[in-house]
């Protein structure tokens, strides 16, 4: 089995798993609030990617610190918007839209005037909002979980401008990505103390959802990409990452029991074309 293959069959369980963890994570909010549970999943993320950094987190640099931190906070908001989204839209729906983040980037980029928008990127815009369309306003129209889940996608598309950014500094990867979890562990943990009054249901559905989405989706998920990004370029990247959202409807179809419909696949299929086209 050549490196390339086992590259692109391990993303392709990374992006699975990433589909598995919109109903999981859905499940687990009866259990504990968004920040409470932001505050587990990436603590144990944190604790994990420490014993591997090790002594390398006492000796920082700058660009590693502040870095970290910066991009931290894009994740931190990404990940609040979507738990919050999750309490108020269905799962199917969270991950099609939160997956217009790669669309969303190179808008940003042209707004921030760091580079021009192809002529492919707008046609794959014009595809993701049919898609969008078909996908929710049939189905009852727009409602605060689908408001609230686009500022989870607006966030992912600054994170990933913010980390590409700070990655180009040459900064150490692993230690980078630390000073990011445990930013949004300390976050969460402030807001679940101060907003989060409610107690936390320790049931084995929580526990299963912390496992999956802090060691799964988080430390394994980051630890895999790092290695299948060094072998696969972009455009086999993002294919790969378009079926996050297709796997995140099956899943919540056959353990949510969630109907999307035709007019919604239809317009799930378009929100990947889009993805993989741009």
């Amino acid at each position: 089995m050549n490196k390339k293959f086992t590259a692109q069959i391990v993303l392709l369980f990374v992006t699975i798993i990433w589909g598995l963890t919109f109903i999981v994570v859905k499940e687990a909010l009866n259990d504990a609030p968004p920040f409470s549970f932001a505050t587990l999943r990436f603590g144990l993320a944190t604790i994990l990617t420490l014993f591997i950094v090790n002594k390398k987190i006492f000796h920082l640099s700058r660009q590693e610190l502040w870095g970290g931190l910066v991009c931290g906070f894009f994740l931190f908001l990404g990940y609040a918007f979507q738990n919050f989204g999750l309490m108020n839209t269905t799962a199917t729906k969270s991950a099609f839209i939160t997956s217009i983040s790669v669309l969303i980037v190179p808008i940003l980029l042209v707004l921030l005037n760091i580079q021009k928008v192809r002529l492919r990127i707008w046609i794959a815009v014009l595809f993701a909002t049919a898609g969008l369309y078909l996908l929710i306003l049939p189905g009852g129209g727009i409602n605060l979980g689908d408001i609230i889940t686009f500022g989870c996608a607006l966030s992912f598309a600054l994170h990933i401008i913010a980390q590409d950014n700070f990655i180009k500094k040459e900064i150490r990867l692993l230690p980078f990505f630390n000073v990011q979890l445990a930013f949004v562990t300390m976050v969460s943990l402030f807001h679940a103390l101060m907003f989060e009054p409610d107690p936390i249901i320790w049931s084995e559905r929580l526990f299963g959802a912390i496992i999956v989405t802090g060691f799964l989706a988080t430390f394994m998920a980051f630890l895999i990409m790092i290695w299948a990004q060094k072998i696969l370029n972009p455009s086999e990247t993002a294919i790969i990452f378009a079926i996050e959202p297709v796997a995140a409807a099956f899943f919540a179809m056959v353990f949510a029991g969630e109907v999307l419909g035709l007019l919604g696949w239809i317009g799930g299929g378009l929100v990947c074309l889009a993805v993989v086209y741009g």
